[in-house]
């Protein structure tokens, strides 16, 4: 019977590993509402909040235009959005609303140059709309511009003194910046001038909470209770802090309170899934996350957190479902779908995870990995004159990725031409900036040497006596691991690493065991073979 063994030559980019994706749900401008991890200001949509398209604009000046950019960008068709912006302006060139959904619309389509004009001439034509200023600090925050960005958001507090908006969003900047006392002080004064201001209670905590000022951030959760008892939201948070702090009875304790005081709000139930799942509580994070969806079923983070959490607990087939549900509700979204072709992949389901890499590429043509990944398949299925064409297409993409360069002197590896072999290594480890990636290729680089110097490489077990090395190879035959079996049984040093015994070509060894390897194909096993050592299993790697 043949196994095939480990290969210590290796193709990259054939792993699903279980890792909280990035999110996909939008959040809101004025801050994260719900604990999601320790790290909580980090969870507030990359440390700045998402533009929004300005209010109402006038029935009269340009409501058609007002509707077709809202339903070009509703339907992710952010070109002709932002095309459809560009005949707002022309058409009413002194309309703040025309100015701000085009800048609205170049942000989200990433032209961040024309975004800032049209923002800033949306503050020269409403100076005391804080709308205009406070979309062109996220924009400039966004670009890591954090020094203009205040700058900004303080003119638009010159025009506009007290502006809790402008405000707020100072203060979440000068917390996303760690500058953890203006802040405060910003957070402070809207709480001052609206004493009731949920998000600022809740981004003043998360803020402290950052900076492991735990007990001053539950004292200010403890303030906003005092004003708005049992409020579902504020005992969330007070329970993502207890949680960042270490106290764990008292963080699910609380989310329970919680619970009861509302069982039918989604964002309870998942604010304790992402705790529970965290701490290592699956089956608590599961049952919270099934809830939150059965509430909202169009919590995408959430999707995404619990497919992933089927698929470590081994249900696979309920995390192929999740994802999906995902790419169903939101067909752009390339990351959910790369995910969800490598689950095809390993459910065997190619042909659905080959469609999958497709769309992926088609979507997000300048993105590497669904190339790579696609690559990988069709080298797993055969398919190498196809694989090439990938390969060939996404060096146009990049052509310093070295974990290509590597796949590529695997596919030549497996056609045996070791000369474009060694040169596809030799390039990967000229583009190679990862120590262990690194090391994989030179290992694969010395394979492909000792393979065109005739060598090949085995592994084997050694026993006493013939019976016992019978009753090994019918192990083997059963299904038996090898590297276990080595490791039990071998009466060989060997034993202890997998029964590896490197390369070697004809003349190195025994005459017997060189006669039995060589006869050898990879992966395949020898019969029993005596030499004086004893009594060998051969299985060729090389």
């Amino acid at each position: 019977m043949e196994r095939t063994p480990q290969r210590a030559m290796r193709i990259s980019g054939g792993k699903f590993f279980v890792r909280r994706l990035i999110s996909m749900t939008k959040c809101g401008d004025s801050g994260a509402a719900e604990y999601r991890g320790r790290s909580l200001l980090r969870q507030a949509c990359g440390h700045i909040f998402a533009l929004v398209v300005l209010g109402v604009v006038s029935p009269v000046l340009g409501q058609d235009h007002a509707n077709r950019i809202e339903a070009y960008f509703r339907q992710g068709h952010l070109d002709s959005a932002a095309a459809e912006s560009e005949t707002f302006v022309a058409t009413y060139p002194d309309s703040a609303q025309a100015q701000g959904y085009a800048g609205t619309m170049y942000a989200a389509s990433g032209r961040v140059e024309e975004a800032e004009n049209a923002f800033r001439r949306l503050t020269e034509l409403s100076p005391k709309s804080p709308e205009g200023y406070r979309s062109l600090a996220v924009l400039l925050a966004r670009a890591g511009r954090f020094p203009q960005a205040v700058g900004v958001l303080s003119r638009g507090l010159e025009q506009i003194p007290g502006s809790v908006p402008l405000l707020l969003q100072r203060g979440v900047l000068y917390g996303n910046a760690a500058r953890v006392e203006q802040a405060e002080a910003d957070l402070e004064q809207v709480i001052s001038l609206v004493p009731d201001h949920l998000e600022a209670y809740q981004n003043l905590a998360l803020i402290l909470t950052a900076a492991e000022a735990y007990d001053r951030a539950l004292a200010v959760l403890d303030r906003a209770l005092a004003i708005m008892p049992n409020h579902p939201m504020v005992l969330v948070n007070q329970g993502g802090v207890l949680h960042s702090k270490g106290d764990l009875p008292a963080a699910f304790e609380t989310y329970d309170r919680a619970m009861l005081v509302a069982p039918e709000d989604p964002q309870v139930h998942r604010a304790l899934g992402f705790m529970a799942a965290e701490v290592g509580s699956l089956k608590v994070a599961r049952t919270a996350w099934e809830r939150t969806l059965s509430l909202n079923a169009d919590d995408l983070e959430v999707r995404n957190a619990l497919g992933q959490l089927y698929v470590s607990l081994g249900q696979h087939q309920e995390g192929i479902a999740q994802f999906e549900a995902i790419v169903a509700r939101e067909p752009h979204a390339a990351l959910p779908r790369h995910t969800l072709g490598f689950l095809y992949r390993g459910a065997g389901r190619t042909d659905e995870a080959k469609q999958q890499f497709l769309l992926c590429i088609q979507s997000k043509p300048g993105w590497t990995e669904p190339y790579k990944s696609l690559g990988v398949l069709l080298v797993e299925a055969g398919h190498l004159d196809s694989a090439m064409v990938v390969y060939d297409a996404v060096l146009r993409v990049d052509s310093t990725d070295a974990t290509i360069h590597n796949n590529i002197g695997f596919l030549h590896s497996l056609r045996k031409d070791w000369a474009r072999a060694k040169l596809a290594y030799q390039r990967a480890m000229d583009t190679s900036r990862d120590a262990r990636e690194l090391a994989e290729v030179q290992e694969n680089l010395e394979v492909v040497r000792a393979i065109e110097q005739g060598k090949i490489r085995v592994r084997h077990i050694v026993l006493a006596t013939a019976s016992e090395a019978r009753s090994v190879r019918a192990s083997l035959e059963n299904e038996g691991d090898f590297v276990e079996l080595a490791r039990t049984h071998s009466i060989d040093a060997s034993g202890s690493t997998s029964g590896d015994i490197g390369f070697f070509r004809k003349g190195d060894l025994h005459p017997d065991f060189e006669a039995a390897a060589f006869r050898l194909e990879p992966g395949e096993l020898s019969d029993v073979v005596k030499t004086p050592v004893g009594y060998h299993i051969i299985q060729r790697i090389y």
